[in-house]
């Protein structure tokens, strides 16, 4: 049984609204933020998805009633100093995944959960991902390389991108798009009940 929240998702992610599904929560709605993300492009990846998460919290909640809980979330998919932004190019996804064949890269989830008080909650979930070593036939694989269009480094976990990933540190569900164990932490410690 999913149960009608007084939670808003600041947030038009597919990902994000059935990943709260999954542990029960229907958003009682979803609006999308207006933020450019590419301001925030020159900050380092954990100080990006942090800052992303609350200005965008910050940006639903100036224009939603106060007895809500508003919770936004941001990724970013970094290896050293590059971070592999969402793009509508499929060469560019192409050489996205050439550069993470075989490596280690990191997923960053930026969370911020604001109160009806007003009360935030803001933090940053580090995932490791491991991949293996890609073939011709990956790169020709329009599938997978579709499917990395508008995705954070070029992949979806969730999808054909799995066949991609050898193993990983952390959370999962924050490769995906939203850490829900930490959503639950926050929402439960600015106090939250179903």
């Amino acid at each position: 049984m999913v149960i009608e929240s007084k939670i808003i998702l600041a947030s038009s992610s597919p990902r994000r609204v059935k990943l709260l599904k999954q542990i029960q929560i229907e958003p009682y709605e979803i609006i999308p933020h207006n933020i450019n993300e590419k301001d925030y492009l020159d900050l380092k990846p954990t100080k990006m998805v942090k800052k992303l998460s609350y200005h965008k919290a910050m940006n639903i909640k100036k224009k939603v009633q106060n007895n809500k809980f508003v919770i936004s979330a941001d990724t970013a998919v970094a290896r050293g100093n590059s971070i592999f932004e969402k793009t509508n190019d499929k060469n560019l996804v192409k050489e996205y995944l050439n550069q993470l064949s075989g490596k280690k890269h990191l997923v960053y989830g930026g969370i911020c959960v604001i109160a009806p008080d007003g009360s935030i909650s803001n933090r940053v979930v580090k995932t490791e991902v491991f991949f293996r070593r890609l073939f011709k036939n990956d790169f020709n694989n329009d599938d997978l390389i579709n499917e990395g269009i508008g995705k954070a480094g070029g992949y979806a976990i969730q999808g054909y991108g799995a066949s991609l990933v050898s193993k990983i540190k952390g959370s999962y569900f924050n490769v995906v798009g939203l850490s829900i164990f930490d959503v639950l932490l926050m929402l439960k410690g600015l106090g939250w009940t179903r």
